[in-house]
């Protein structure tokens, strides 16, 4: 079995990750490709993913003895059919939307050697980034950007994202024992921030006094990363602010560094909180309310209360950092069969007047 292995990268002391076969030798292209992607700058959780995604398809190869190189297309499906058939473990069944994932990292490994030089009967079938007539809906808005197209997809059910209701939301706030913690939901659910920008946050970001929060890219020490490439700013509300002050009054104590959120409880007392610690915490919020709650799902709750309220895509972009509009429209443009009643029933009431 393929595994894969943690790994402190020894000239930045930062964290990648690398292949190992059953005889414990690393898997050289992968993990070559691996190191490619933290070299470029991908998060560690990116990189990760990628891993995962490529010990599945290189247990597979192991498993028909197959050499990565001379793999064709129809050789391709049968993993299709096996990522259907084993479930990572622990896990149920794969869903569609992961095959898909899974086959994007694949078809991203095979680019990575297509531009290398190194040919492939997979690179052969279908050159990456070659140029196609066809243009998609709003490609002027990316035209900058080569089209690809992926090696191999399966059609997957679109599902709406998971967003929670406003009790569901004050019912999550008020599981929280803490004030840190209460800033931290009220902030993902008030902002729409990423975890890994909450866990940046550095005081000289915050303008409590204009209600304004500078979202700064930046390599940080607890391995928070902001996604985002370029620096932007959020709005958040007085309310907020004050819990942010109420934070420092009451719980926040000095610390050599600058970060706003410390652990002060638990692990290593007034280090930055980390992504772990975020999880065990959700986990707690969890159980004391019954509710399933990722921080992700405070992002995607916050887009769609704007895109409700009437706001244009292009402000709902710009407020969750997104590079490309399209991905807003993607996103959060499937809104529910309720949203449509109600815009329905308003259609209906402007017609009649």
């Amino acid at each position: 079995m393929i595994r894969v292995q943690r790994i402190v990268v020894p000239d930045t002391k930062e964290i990648s990750w690398v292949l190992f076969d059953a005889e414990h030798q690393p898997l050289i292209a992968p993990s070559q490709y691996l190191s490619y992607l933290h070299r470029l700058g991908r998060s560690p959780n990116t990189v990760r993913a990628y891993a995962h995604h490529l010990q599945a398809f290189s247990n597979f190869l192991c498993e028909e003895n197959w050499d990565w190189t001379t793999l064709n297309l129809i050789e391709l499906a049968k993993f299709v059919a096996w990522l259907r058939r084993v479930s990572s473990a622990g896990s149920k069944s794969r869903s569609d939307t992961t095959i898909n994932t899974i086959l994007a990292a694949v078809g991203s490994f095979y680019e990575y050697q297509d531009r290398l030089g190194v040919e492939t009967n997979i690179s052969r079938s279908r050159r990456f980034g070659a140029k196609s007539p066809y243009k998609p809906f709003l490609h002027q808005i990316s035209r900058n950007r080569p089209l690809r197209r992926a090696v191999m997809q399966v059609r997957a059910i679109r599902r709406l994202p998971r967003v929670f209701s406003a009790q569901e939301s004050q019912a999550l706030l008020n599981a929280c024992v803490r004030r840190r913690d209460r800033l931290m939901v009220s902030l993902l659910y008030e902002s729409g921030m990423r975890v890994g920008q909450v866990l940046g946050l550095h005081h000289a970001d915050i303008r409590s006094y204009d209600g304004e929060i500078d979202i700064i890219p930046r390599a940080n020490s607890n391995g928070a990363r902001a996604k985002s490439r370029s620096p932007y700013t959020v709005h958040v509300s007085k309310e907020l602010m004050e819990l942010y002050a109420d934070y420092l009054v009451h719980e926040y104590q000095q610390t050599p560094h600058d970060y706003v959120f410390v652990n002060w409880w638990g692990g290593r007392i007034g280090a930055p909180m980390t992504y772990s610690t975020v999880i065990d915490l959700f986990r707690k919020l969890s159980a004391r309310t019954g509710l399933h709650a990722t921080p992700h799902m405070f992002r995607h709750t916050h887009a769609t209360d704007l895109l409700r309220a009437g706001w244009d895509a292009a402000y709902v972009q710009r407020r969750l950092g997104h590079a490309q509009i399209q991905t807003t429209v993607n996103t959060y443009s499937h809104l529910s069969s309720g949203d449509l009643g109600k815009m329905f029933a308003r259609y209906q009431r402007e017609r009649a007047r």
